[in-house]
C-alpha cells in the first residue's frame, strides 16, 4: 500500500512539475512576444521621426516642385505611421497629448503644404521659419527618442515589464518615474514655445478651438457614472456594479465592470463599460454573452441600433454600413449629419444582439473626439461640374451627396461622394467639393453576412 501511495506521489510530483514547467515556457514566450512587439514599435516610431527631420532639413533647400511633393508625401505618412505607434507604446496618454498634437499638425501641414505646391504656390518665408520649428522639435523627439532606446536596452527599464497590460501597472511605473514617462514628459515641457500653424488645414488652432464640444463641461462624480451605467442597461437587469479604473488618454473616463441579474444563474458573462467624465456620455460598451438563435432581421437590428442611439442623446445619426454575422449579431456604422451633410469622421459603431435586439457592443470615441459643429460653406463645384471629375469609365448611379472625409492625418475634407459602377463592381468616389481633386475611391462589397467599403 505504501509503495503504491509513494508511486502515485510521485507521478503525481513528476505531472504538477511538467505543467509547471509547461506553464514557466508558455509565461517565458509570452514575456519575449511582448518584448519584441515592444522592440518593433519603438523602432518603427523612432524611425519615423528620424526620417521626419531628415525630409524637414531638405525641403528647406529644395527649389523643385517635384521633389518637394515627394517629401511632403513621406512626412505626413511617416507623421502617421508615429502617431499610430505612439499610441500604441505603454505610456499613460495624458502625459504625451503635446507629443501627439506636434505629430498630427506636422502630417496635417504637409499634406496642405503639398496641395499648394501641386497648384504651383512657392514656400513662403513664413512657411520656411514654421517649417525650421518643426524641424528642429523633430530633431528634439529623434535626440530623446534615441536616449530612451539605449536606456531600455542596457536594461534600466524592462521592456517586458513595460509591455505588461494593466492600468495600475502603468500608474505604478509613473509615480516610480521610469525613464520613458520622464523623458517624454521633459520634452513636453520643452513645446512650450510651439508654434502655432495657422493654415488652411483641420488641424490648425482655429479650427481646433471649435472641437471636442462634447467633452468640454463640468466633470461628473463617480457615483453619478455608475447612476448613468445602471439607467444605460436598465436597473432590472444590474445585479451589481463595480468600479475598475479611471481611464486617461483622448477620452477621461470612469471604467465599470457589470454582473447582469442572471449571471448567477450562468446566463450570461460580465459587462464592461466606460462612461465619459465629461458630460457622462457612454463611451464603450462590450457584453460578450452567446446568441443562440437569431429572431430578428438586419433591418429590426438597425431600428434597436437607432432608438438606443436616440434615447442616449445621441442624434441625427445615419446607418451607412452593416455586419449582421458577427458572433450572432449585427455590427452598425453611424455618421452624424448635420445640415444633409454626411460627416464620416464622426462614427459611432453598435453592435445588437440578433435574438433579442439587445444592445452588446458600442463605441463612441470617435464620434466624441471628432463631432463639432462645421460651418459649412457653398461648395466651389456645382454636382454637374464635379461630376465631370469623375471616370467617365465609371457610370455614375443616382444623385452625388455632400460628405466630409477623414483623412490619415486625423483631418477631414469637404466632398462630393458619388456612387459608381464599373463592370459589375460598385465604387463610392470623392470629389473634392471645392478643388475637383479625386481624393479618395473606395470599393463596395456585399457579402451574405452584410457589406463592407474597402
Amino acid at each position: 500500500m505504501k509503495r503504491a501511495l509513494s508511486t502515485v506521489l510521485a507521478l503525481a510530483l513528476v505531472v504538477s512539475g511538467v505543467w509547471g514547467y509547461t506553464q514557466y515556457q508558455e509565461k517565458r514566450e509570452y514575456r519575449t512576444f511582448l518584448n519584441n512587439q515592444f522592440h518593433r514599435m519603438y523602432y518603427d516610431l523612432t524611425g519615423s521621426v528620424e526620417s521626419i527631420t531628415s525630409d524637414i532639413s531638405k525641403l528647406m533647400v529644395s527649389s523643385q516642385t517635384k521633389e518637394n511633393v515627394v517629401l511632403y508625401s513621406n512626412i505626413w505618412q511617416n507623421a502617421y505611421n508615429a502617431q499610430e505607434k505612439l499610441s500604441q507604446l505603454p505610456i499613460r496618454h495624458a502625459e504625451i497629448t503635446k507629443t501627439e498634437k506636434f505629430l498630427s499638425q506636422v502630417g496635417d501641414y504637409t499634406f496642405a503644404l503639398a496641395q499648394r505646391s501641386i497648384e504651383g504656390h512657392q514656400l513662403t518665408e513664413k512657411e520656411i521659419d514654421s517649417l525650421e520649428k518643426l524641424h528642429n522639435y523633430a530633431q528634439e523627439l529623434t535626440t530623446d527618442l534615441h536616449d530612451i532606446q539605449d536606456t531600455v536596452l542596457t536594461g534600466l527599464v524592462l521592456p517586458g515589464e513595460l509591455s505588461k497590460e494593466g492600468g495600475r501597472k502603468l500608474n505604478k511605473q509613473a509615480e516610480e518615474k521610469n525613464p520613458i514617462q520622464v523623458k517624454f514628459q521633459k520634452f513636453e515641457e520643452r513645446m512650450v514655445d510651439y508654434p502655432e500653424l495657422i493654415y488652411d488645414g483641420p488641424f490648425s488652432e482655429h479650427v481646433i478651438a471649435g472641437m471636442r464640444p462634447r467633452l468640454q463641461g463640468d466633470k461628473i462624480t463617480e457615483a453619478e457614472a455608475k447612476k448613468k451605467v445602471e439607467s444605460v442597461l436598465g436597473d432590472k437587469k444590474v445585479d451589481k456594479v463595480e468600479k475598475l479604473t479611471n481611464g486617461r488618454g483622448r477620452i477621461d473616463t470612469y471604467s465599470f465592470e457589470v454582473v447582469p441579474e442572471n449571471k448567477k444563474e450562468g446566463k450570461s458573462n460580465p459587462v464592461y463599460i466606460d462612461i465619459s467624465q465629461r458630460k457622462g456620455y457612454v463611451v464603450w460598451l462590450l457584453n460578450n454573452r452567446e446568441v443562440e438563435k437569431k429572431n430578428i432581421s438586419p433591418k429590426q437590428a438597425i431600428k434597436h441600433a437607432t432608438k438606443f442611439l436616440e434615447e442616449k442623446g445621441f442624434k441625427n445619426m445615419v446607418a451607412t454600413y452593416t455586419l449582421t454575422n458577427y458572433g450572432g449579431a449585427a455590427l452598425i456604422n453611424y455618421v452624424y449629419q448635420q445640415d444633409g451633410v454626411l460627416m464620416y469622421p464622426d462614427l459611432i459603431k453598435v453592435k445588437v444582439a440578433l435574438d433579442n435586439g439587445e444592445i452588446v457592443g458600442f463605441d463612441s470615441s470617435h464620434f466624441l473626439t471628432a463631432n463639432y459643429k462645421r460651418d459649412i460653406k457653398e461648395a466651389k463645384l456645382t454636382p454637374e461640374q464635379a461630376r465631370e471629375k469623375v471616370s467617365i469609365r465609371a457610370t455614375i448611379e443616382g444623385e452625388p451627396r455632400l460628405a466630409y472625409i477623414p483623412t490619415s492625418a486625423h483631418g477631414e475634407i469637404y466632398c462630393y461622394e458619388f456612387k459608381a459602377d464599373y463592370k459589375g463592381d460598385t465604387f463610392f468616389i470623392y470629389i473634392n467639393a471645392d478643388t475637383g481633386e479625386e481624393e479618395k475611391i473606395l470599393k463596395y462589397i456585399k457579402m451574405e453576412n452584410g457589406s463592407l467599403m474597402m
